[in-house]
């Protein structure tokens, strides 16, 4: 086994064995400073796999070298290798000025690591013996969030304050806003309006609504009600989102409320309920004019309460409008209420009052779908709410949403495991609705359960069906891979070939067609051959892409193309975003960078200047984008990409973090390649990334999920879900559980993957319908997500294995 596993990861491992050259020295996607004289045209030898590694002496670091190495582990994640690295300097006798760095290095980390008391000793001690040190302007800053943790806001707000004296006129307006929200904390409303101020006249990216409304809270706080309602009455003005306008009326009516002018606020109040339902600030406001028995349409009183989630004042208010008025919304969303409280057999009377007594209505093919739902999952009578779906076909055949409903009716037949109802009711698609996208949908899916039941000459004429509607090269490809599918069932290999080519061409880079070209090579998914070498001639590569750019884009000027120009150099957004960046604030940074790089997405070498800034920060999501958008801008589809300057592709599938990630590839006995594919879907390499369901890091690991490994592992000590952060962490996180799924699923990537994705159990169930063949499992995977993510990943691995691996 291990012998195996050092002959998978012999070239990439390199990195590992020979001071992370690749990594560390000879990488362009890690930035200039971690290159080394001589270095950048030097390509790098692939080691013979041996079972044994033998260190290589080396002399002790010089200071300089050592502060590189915090600075890299800081980036990592790694806080106790940075403080140590950071101490050796300290302790080295070195000059004044790397000692001054080493203090701040272990003050940044500490600050990172949130220990906040031991943070404010250290950056104390900097600022106060190197008071001439160019970077001491980043010491008050990460000072004052020290404070700001420790709970001591004056002494942040005069660090903050003696940031700017230091560095006036970069991101003023992002640091007075904090200052004001101090002051406004300390009930000090009068100086906060100032700093707010200061803050709205400050050049910043977006714009200022959202400090206007702190500049009337505060005016409100002060008693200075007329200002106030002239900076709500501004923001309701200028802002476009509902939420926003309901958030000052009510401000605006509690200035108005202070004045004595109840009516002025119950009409603010009552502008909200009748225009912005939905907004919660609008039900506080509804709360006001009930207490002060304004009258309250009932209808929308219901509708507010909805929103807000009070569910039963909802419908109370919903009864008494009904006991008065009967409309087809008043039925509608009294529904819609008794569902979110748990009553779904009287809302299904109430849709099914509707759709009896208001047949003109448009509310009515929703009620159908509501029943329709209640029956299913609420009620778990999925026949049922299979035929109120055919009924509602039969009542409603031309409705916009029909082909839909059909595809979903299909569905259900599936989920009730009667595959032949299935089969007929996706296939009357086509014959019904044969312009819907929905008719290539049904005609695919009806080939998969004929499939599943060995039907598969039956599968094979509806797959070739779905190829006469196919739209494009991938769902040409998808097509073709599956009649290959049926052919082999059938036994005539030499025909499953001949559509494996066929698909194997139609969609180079698509998963589909990649899949076709391992079945036509007899490779087994994510099968890994040879052995991966991250080696290259850095320099040539550059000069190569360089040339390609100049001749592609008739690019005239001699100047190098490499470094920022004066325009981009001197743009507002660069500045802040690096001021932003050399703070730690990463997501402020990357919204200025990103904002600069689509206002010169269509010029290919501003872009082209931005990408290698990217590299040298190490913001790598952007670095990626950019490199792919050059590309688009030379006509290329991501075919085309694979033959473009290898430098642009080893910038978009790049061995980021390689240090981290194949070290734990091999502790866990995964692929590299793979380990990095799932790193650049997950989060394209950027470690402060939160997704909307709030997974974090590098390898999106969410919280509860990284709660139980850091049980598991008894690692790191003190874990909080901030840890998901560190890339350090992260990557070991994402490894171990990525290769605990392999294990529980029997080496199973595709399940291993689905259950990475979509968790366990899901893809338990999944694998029980299919358990011996990987392509029909992606296909009964239900859920979107899951099912591009494996795609999205084989694809990816697919590159990286075309780019790196050196054949045996």
């Amino acid at each position: 086994m291990l012998a195996m596993r050092l002959s998978r990861l012999a070239s990439g491992i390199v990195l590992l064995i020979f001071g992370l050259v690749a990594v560390a020295c000879n990488n362009p996607m890690l930035g200039d400073r971690f290159q080394t004289p001589g270095s950048a045209s030097e390509a790098i030898s692939s080691p013979t796999p041996t079972s044994t590694l033998q260190p290589t002496p080396t002399a002790t670091p010089i200071p300089a070298v050592r502060l590189d190495e915090g600075d890299w582990a800081l980036f990592n994640g790694d806080w106790d290798r940075a403080l140590d690295a950071y101490q050796s300097v300290l302790d080295s006798g070195s000059s004044t000025d790397e000692a001054a760095l080493a203090q701040l290095g272990i003050g940044t980390t500490l600050v990172r690591a949130q220990r906040y008391t031991e943070a404010l000793q250290v950056l104390s001690v900097y600022l106060d013996s190197y008071p001439d040190h160019p970077r001491r302007s980043e010491g008050y800053f990460l000072r004052a969030r020290v404070y700001e943790a420790l709970d001591d806001p004056l002494s942040a707000l005069q660090d903050y304050d003696h940031y700017l004296q230091y560095r006036p006129g970069i991101i003023d307006s992002y640091v007075q806003e904090r200052a004001g929200d101090i002051l406004r904390s300390v009930g000090n409303p009068v100086e906060a309006i100032l700093r707010f101020q200061a803050a709205v006249e400050a050049p910043r990216l977006g714009g200022t609504l959202g400090v206007l409304i702190k500049i009337g809270r505060a005016r409100l706080e002060d008693g200075q009600y007329e200002l106030a309602l002239e900076a709500f009455d501004q923001v309701y003005a200028y802002s476009s989102a509902g939420t926003t306008k309901a958030t000052v009326n009510l401000l605006a009516g509690q200035a108005l409320e202070a004045v004595g002018d109840l009516d002025g606020a119950y009409e603010r109040y009552l502008d909200s309920v009748y225009n912005y339902p939905n907004a919660y600030d609008t039900y506080i406001g509804l709360i006001a004019l009930v207490d002060a028995e304004v009258p309250v349409d009932e209808f929308q009183r219901g509708l507010v309460d909805y929103y807000a989630g009070a569910t039963q004042p909802a419908l109370n208010a919903f009864n008494r409008y009904l006991s008065g008025t009967e409309t087809a919304a008043g039925y509608y969303y009294r529904g819609l209420t008794l569902l979110a409280l748990g009553d779904p057999s009287n809302a299904l009377l109430d849709f099914q009052y509707l759709i009896d007594n208001f047949p003109g209505e448009a509310l009515v093919p929703e009620a159908w779908l509501q029943i329709a739902q209640i029956q299913w999952p609420y009620q778990n009578d999925l026949a049922a709410s299979l035929q109120t779906h055919l009924d509602f076909l039969t009542t409603f055949p031309d409705h916009v949403r029909a082909p839909e409903l059909l595809f979903d009716a299909g569905r259900l037949a599936e989920r009730m495991g009667d595959l032949a109802q299935a089969a007929t009711i996706w296939l009357r698609i086509a014959n019904e609705y044969p312009a819907s996208s929905y008719a290539y949908w049904g005609s695919w899916e009806s080939g998969f359960v004929r499939y599943r039941r060995g039907d598969f000459a039956a599968a094979l004429s509806s797959f070739q069906q779905a190829n006469a509607f196919a739209s494009d090269s991938a769902k040409l490809a998808a097509t073709q891979l599956w009649v290959g599918k049926c052919h082999q069932a059938q036994g005539d290999q030499e025909a499953a070939h001949t559509a494996w080519g066929l698909a194997a061409a139609a969609d180079p880079t698509g998963y589909y067609s990649v899949r076709a070209q391992d079945l036509l090579d007899g490779n087994e998914p994510f099968e890994s051959f040879g052995v991966f070498d991250f080696s290259t001639d850095i320099e040539a590569e550059r000069q190569e892409a360089e040339a390609w750019l100049r001749q592609t884009f008739s690019i005239e000027t001699t100047e190098s193309l490499f470094d920022l120009d004066a325009a981009l150099a001197s743009d507002p957004r660069l500045i802040r975003g690096e001021e932003f960046w050399r703070l730690g604030l990463f997501n402020e940074a990357r919204a200025e960078f990103e904002d600069l790089r689509s206002s010169v997405q269509n010029d290919p070498v501003a872009t082209f200047r931005l990408v290698h800034k990217f590299l040298d920060l190490g913001l790598y999501r952007s670095a990626i984008h950019g490199a792919r958008q050059i590309l688009h801008l030379a006509g290329m589809d991501d075919a085309a990409t694979m033959n473009a300057p290898p430098y642009f592709n080893h910038i978009r599938f790049g061995h980021y973090f390689g240090e981290l990630i194949l070290l734990e590839a091999f502790h866990q006995d995964l692929d590299g390649l793979l380990l990095f594919s799932v790193v650049r879907l997950e989060s394209a390499f950027e470690g402060f990334v939160t997704s909307y369901a709030a997974a974090r890091g590098l390898m999106q690991v969410i919280p509860s999920t990284g709660q139980s490994i850091a049980a598991q592992l008894g690692w790191p000590d003190n874990y909080t879900d901030d840890d998901l952060y560190r890339p350090f962490v992260s990557v070991r996180f994402g490894a171990y559980y990525l290769a605990q799924q392999r294990d529980r699923f029997d080496g199973d990537l595709f399940a291993a993957l689905a259950a990475y994705n979509a968790g366990p159990g899901n893809a338990a169930i999944w694998k029980e319908m299919v358990p011996d063949d990987p392509d029909l499992f992606l296909e009964v995977i239900r859920l979107n997500q899951p099912h591009l993510y494996i795609r999205r990943i084989y694809e990816t691995y697919t590159i990286y294995r075309q780019l790196y691996t050196v054949l045996d």
